[in-house]
C-alpha cells in the first residue's frame, strides 16, 4: 500500500457534506485502504467557473491504497454528481 492524497471538491448544494465524506471514506475501507485523516477546507469561492458553478466544497483525505485500486476509486468518484473535480495524487514514502 502506497500514500496517497484524495482532493474533493464537491457541489455546494449537498444537502450532507460530512455524510458524504464518510461515504468516500466507506468505500477506500471497502477497497482495502485506510484513511488516516480528513481535512475539510469548508466552502471557497473558486477562481473559475466548474459546471457553472461559483463555489465549491474542499476536502483532501490522506490514505494509504493499493496502487490497482485508484483506477476503481478514480471510477467510481466520476460516477458520483456530487463531485465536481477530485484528484488522486501520490505522495513520497
Amino acid at each position: 500500500m502506497r500514500p496517497y492524497d484524495l482532493m474533493l471538491l464537491l457541489r455546494t448544494d449537498v444537502e450532507d457534506h460530512k455524510a458524504f465524506l464518510d461515504d468516500v471514506q466507506a468505500l477506500v475501507n471497502t477497497l482495502g485502504g485506510e484513511v488516516a485523516k480528513v481535512d475539510v477546507w469548508g466552502k471557497r469561492r473558486l477562481a473559475y467557473p466548474v459546471e457553472k458553478e461559483q463555489e465549491g466544497f474542499y476536502a483532501i483525505f490522506n490514505m494509504k491504497l493499493d496502487p490497482a485500486q485508484v483506477v476503481e476509486l478514480d471510477r467510481v468518484l466520476k460516477l458520483r454528481p456530487q463531485v465536481l473535480r477530485h484528484m488522486v495524487i501520490r505522495l513520497d514514502e
